[in-house]
């Protein structure tokens, strides 16, 4: 974990709201994916629950 549990938490919580606002903003759907997905993906990499790049290594 790159934070607390506390401010991790809170991000979260942020994150949620940056995903409803996301949804509701009218940008194209393949736009929102791509904000979405990696918006998580960089929440998870705070909780320590993803390795940017992971995927790729394994193939090797």
């Amino acid at each position: 974990m790159k934070t607390d549990s506390k401010t991790l938490t809170e991000i979260q919580k942020l994150h949620d709201q940056y995903v409803q606002e996301v949804e509701f903003s009218g940008i194209k759907p393949l736009s929102m994916e791509i904000y979405k997905s990696h918006s998580k993906n960089f929440v998870r990499w705070i909780g320590g629950d993803f390795v940017p790049g992971a995927k790729l290594k394994k193939q090797i």
